[in-house]
């Protein structure tokens, strides 16, 4: 199995950061190479939330359906795959101060297949480290201009945020 970890700084409080990361609908705006992210069934977060994810890594498409095993309001979420290449993804939030907080991201994958899969998954893996790095700077980029827009709309910050 592989690994890739960071670190995304955001210039948020941990509420705010937490909101922008829960909220499927902005998957496909920070995760590098995601380009669907779709909920399954009733639930569009929380822990049980289904999802059909859909993504270019390097050369190939991938595509997965991924559940929440994990969710704790600003502070983890975290997602393992039912079906497709074999995930695990955990975001772990902390806030720094009041404007400010971090998310580590980790995600694990494996390719079945043995020694085949094995070489495609060494292949992939610096597709996927370029992806996180990526991810970071889009999470750090993007929860801060999502930061701004709730400060503007409600003049009070993360106070009226949903979720």
């Amino acid at each position: 199995m592989t690994e890739v970890r960071f670190v995304a700084t955001c210039h948020a409080p941990l509420d705010v950061t937490f909101a922008y990361l829960d909220d499927y609908r902005n998957v496909t705006e920070y995760w590098h190479g995601m380009t669907s992210y779709q909920p399954v069934g009733a639930l569009d977060h929380g822990l049980g939330s289904i999802y059909e994810a859909i993504s270019k890594v390097g050369p190939s498409t991938l595509k997965s359906t991924i559940k929440s095993v994990e969710w704790e309001k600003n502070v983890r979420i975290a997602y393992t795959s039912v079906s497709g290449m074999a995930t695990s993804t955990t975001f772990d939030f902390a806030a720094v101060d009041a404007s400010h907080s971090t998310v580590e991201f980790r995600i694990e994958f494996r390719l079945p297949g043995g020694i085949a899969g094995k070489a495609i998954e060494k292949t992939l893996e610096p597709f996927v480290a370029t992806a996180a790095r990526n991810t970071a700077a889009n999470i750090s980029e993007r929860v801060a201009a999502y930061y701004e827009v709730v400060r503007a709309d409600t003049g009070r910050g993360a106070a009226d945020l949903p979720r």
